[in-house]
């Protein structure tokens, strides 16, 4: 069975596998503009945006990082990192970058600080082992903070940072979902802080409404750095409205032992307050100052806007009036087009000239730059958790998306949530909406489904149903422009269906016009030339055959339409990006895999049949059983006249089993089984029945869905 042609076909796979990824072409993202969140003056900082080297993998980095600098590397290298600018809508696996710390930073422990991490992130420092692994966290767009003991850095010379990225727990989770691609997102900034010994973290704050009088509770913690705790510490609030400060707080926390984080809430009353509403978008300024005595400080500086939203008889209530909701909808593809012009705020004012008053963001968390600059604008935003199409059995606890909520509930412009797309209305499913609607609060919950049937878990007019490219309620609506869809991406699949539809006739007929050859003819030690003339067109056509196979599956991978609809963000990453690729290497890859698998089939069956068949002459005596796949050629040429791509691959599939007796005939026939025929297309079988049994979780979700 391994003989010289099976070898040719091993090599032809072996180059075309590295062709392929020689040329393998990842999506080029966009450098993105992005915002700053809670500011501190007392910190040393160290910005790390900007220029990062991108790898393929963790190895690949670590080899051509831990090389020493220089001048002008050569890009031809295979180790050599093309530059990526981060923050970016790029996908990627590993990123790396050089940086420097000041030796004043050394008696400091530092925070490194990822915002907009999209997917599975492990950080190494100056490595690329377990050992210095320093942090590895799940990221849904909000910011993960990783603290670093000084000693870990190098100071005086280069540090090497290391981030790899894999896929999401959203892309991992969702309906079918897997680990292909390894890559992920890091869409905001990422940033170095050198804190001080007793730190203060990022608050949580809470506004109520007695009549015209805020009542503010700002919840924060304050992190012990150092091995020595210098308590008390005095921790100070300042609520200021940008001329003075109105309200003050100032509480002692006291050494607690064997506490490295204390928790501190600091209770604010501000009568006749000043709403943030969409005329007026008026922001207070919240201060927050730790310090001890021994004078070490740290604080911090954000904005706040002071407002209420609620939802009353299923219309939206702004500060106790009802407000019409008129939206637009912004794609991935969208939000990162207007944020890497780093003109969110331009945009906005756009849009609310339209009669515009809230943004919703498809498939993510808003960057802190459009969150700001909806603050000062006065729009509304409505965001998404990523949780779409996932199986109720793999739903989060919605505890894992606390931080991020937190953080982004600062901000007075966001008003809603999407907590979760395309969910089934099991038992699993309630008690994940009423927890993740409890998370969001006071923002108002939302769940989006894809039929018109009612969502338990959460209230009616709470469970929105898609309708063409807008969501409606008695609310009001929010619509997004559908993205264009085409049937066909391989832009010369018309010629090449035509040309092998052509290609397969005429071999159809050369087979036709050959001689009837029988199967005892396999073992002519010196056959005649009208027998070698068969064999020949016998041979071309089992190539040919393999080659439409091949096609018809290409032909389905670049017909595939993703996303069908603009708000399922998450669909089938892998799909998208094998639609990145070259159609004809593609084909050419699946035209030489398909044709190793029929000589394997052929190959393992051969010696269980009379006088033990030539390989290679057992094929050929076989393919005049399969001249009908000239009709499926025939079927795909006529895909792009309006046939669906679908059609030839479910009619060559009829076809095989329609004719399956009468190859079993012929088997039995010579004094053979057929049995030896499906080893391999058994094995196949099987090892897809045992995908299938993995994924039992997504096909009862299927059937859940399908019967809602």
């Amino acid at each position: 069975m391994f003989n010289r042609r099976l070898m040719i076909f091993i090599a032809l796979l072996a180059l075309t596998i590295g062709t392929l990824w020689w040329d393998w072409q990842s999506p080029i993202g966009e450098p993105l503009q992005t915002g700053q969140s809670a500011l501190s003056a007392a910190r040393y900082s160290q910005d790390l945006n900007g220029s990062w080297d991108k790898f393929s993998s963790l190895r690949q980095a670590w080899t051509t990082e831990s090389q020493p600098t220089k001048a002008n590397p050569d890009p031809s290298l295979i180790t050599y990192g093309p530059p990526i600018t981060l923050p970016s809508s790029e996908k990627v696996s590993v990123v790396a970058k050089r940086f420097r710390i000041p030796g004043e930073w050394s008696s400091r422990t530092m925070l490194l600080t990822f915002n907009g991490v999209q997917g599975h992130a492990k950080v190494y420092l100056n490595g690329s082992t377990n050992s210095q692994i320093i942090g590895e966290f799940e990221g849904s767009g909000g910011a993960d903070v990783i603290e670093i003991p000084a000693k870990s850095f190098r100071y005086g010379e280069d540090n090497v940072l290391l981030v790899e990225l894999a896929g999401s727990t959203g892309q991992r989770t969702m309906f079918l979902g897997m680990d292909w691609p390894k890559s992920g997102k890091i869409t905001g900034n990422v940033r170095l802080e050198a804190a001080v010994e007793t730190a203060l973290m990022s608050p949580e704050v809470k506004v109520t409404w007695v009549e015209n009088t805020a009542q503010i509770t700002v919840n924060t913690s304050i992190q012990h750095h150092g091995v020595s705790l210098e308590g008390p510490w005095i921790v100070t609030g300042v609520i200021s409205d940008g001329s003075a400060g109105i309200e003050e707080q100032i509480l002692t926390v006291n050494a607690k032992e064997g506490s490295d984080s204390q928790t501190v809430t600091l209770n604010f009353t501000v009568p006749d307050a000043k709403r943030w509403t969409l005329q007026a978008p008026f922001l207070y300024q919240l201060y927050l100052k730790v310090t001890n005595s021994k004078g070490d400080l740290d604080d911090l500086a954000l904005p706040l806007g002071l407002r209420s939203i609620d939802l009353t008889s299923g219309k939206w209530v702004l500060n106790g009036e009802v407000i019409p909701i008129k939206g637009e909808a912004l794609t991935v593809q969208e939000e990162s087009n207007i944020r890497h012009t780093g003109q969110p705020e331009a945009w906005l004012l756009s849009q609310q000239q339209k009669g515009i008053n809230l943004i919703y963001f498809i498939g993510q968390i808003p960057d802190e730059l459009w969150l700001q600059a909806a603050d000062r604008v006065g729009m509304g935003v409505w965001a998404e958790l990523p949780v779409e199409f996932i199986p109720s059995s793999r739903l989060p606890k919605p505890i894992v998306f606390r931080k991020v909520i937190a953080s982004k509930m600062l901000h007075p412009s966001l008003w809603a949530w999407t907590v979760g797309k395309g969910l089934e209305s099991g038992p699993l499913a309630q008690t994940y909406l009423r927890e993740a609607a409890k998370a969001v609060q006071p923002a108002l919950p939302f769940a989006i489904k894809t039929t018109p049937a009612v969502l338990t878990g959460i209230s009616p007019e709470q469970s929105l149903y898609i309708e063409g490219n807008k969501l409606q309620g008695v609310w009001g609506g929010v619509s997004t422009e559908s993205p264009p869809t085409t049937s066909v991406k391989w832009a010369r699949e018309q010629f090449v269906a035509g040309s092998w539809s052509l290609l397969m006739i005429f071999l159809l007929w050369m087979n036709i016009r050959s001689v009837t050859w029988r199967y005892k003819e396999i073992f002519e030690r010196k056959p005649k030339r009208r027998l070698r003339n068969a064999w020949f067109w016998n041979g071309l056509f089992v190539l040919a055959r393999q080659g439409l196979l091949a096609g018809l599956v290409t032909s389905g991978i670049f017909s595939i339409s993703i996303p069908q609809n603009p708000w399922l963000s998450h669909l089938w990453p892998g799909i998208s990006l094998l639609q990145a690729q070259s159609p004809w290497l593609i084909w050419g890859l699946l035209g030489v895999l398909f044709m190793l698998i029929r000589l394997l089939q052929v190959g393992v069956a051969a010696p269980h049949l009379p006088d033990t068949p030539h390989s290679v002459a057992l094929v050929y005596w076989l393919e005049r059983r399969y001249f009908f796949a000239v009709l499926v050629s025939i079927g795909w040429a006529l895909i792009p006249l309006g046939v669906p791509f679908y059609v030839p691959i479910l009619g060559y599939i009829f076809l095989t089993f329609l004719f399956l007796p009468v190859r079993i005939h012929d088997i039995r026939r010579i004094g053979g089984r057929y049995r030896a025929f499906l080893w391999v297309p058994g094995i196949i079988t099987g090892a897809l029945v045992i995908w299938a049994s993995l994924h039992y979780a997504d096909w009862l979700y299927l059937w859940h869905m399908a019967g809602l």
